[in-house]
């Protein structure tokens, strides 16, 4: 697997994390001192705060999230990838769904493991 398709990968896995509810799947995508510039929030740094924001929707959200990749560049130890994402979320105690779309940039860095994990998150939702 080439590196653009690691990063696919990496982005992928994010997704299915998110879709089936693994609060510890997303983290584990997500490097310690994660980024996180998300419309609406304030800027936010650490997995801590990452888990923090995470846990509640997770926990009271059925999430289904859909991705469309636009660019990916990988630069040695780096990439970004950008793209347009959706994210429906159905209310497990009932309710009105509330769906969310807009483009995004994904930093990337690999560890020493080699594995590529997102150190910036950056919206406009």
């Amino acid at each position: 697997m080439n590196e653009k398709e690691q990063v696919r990968a990496a982005v992928d896995t994010w997704m299915t994390s998110l879709d089936k509810g693994d609060l510890e799947g997303v983290l584990g995508c997500c490097h310690e001192d994660i980024i996180m510039a998300n419309g609406g929030s304030p800027t936010a740094t650490g997995i801590a705060t990452m888990r923090e924001r995470y846990a509640p929707r997770i926990a009271q959200f059925a999430i289904t999230s859909g991705w469309d990749e636009e660019t990916l560049i990988v630069q040695g130890d780096m990439a970004v990838v950008v793209g347009r994402y959706t994210v429906a979320m159905s209310p497990k105690a009932g309710g009105d769904d509330m769906n969310i779309a807009g483009r995004v940039a994904l930093t990337y860095v690999r560890d020493r493991d080699g594995a590529w994990k997102i150190i910036a998150d950056v919206d406009n939702t």
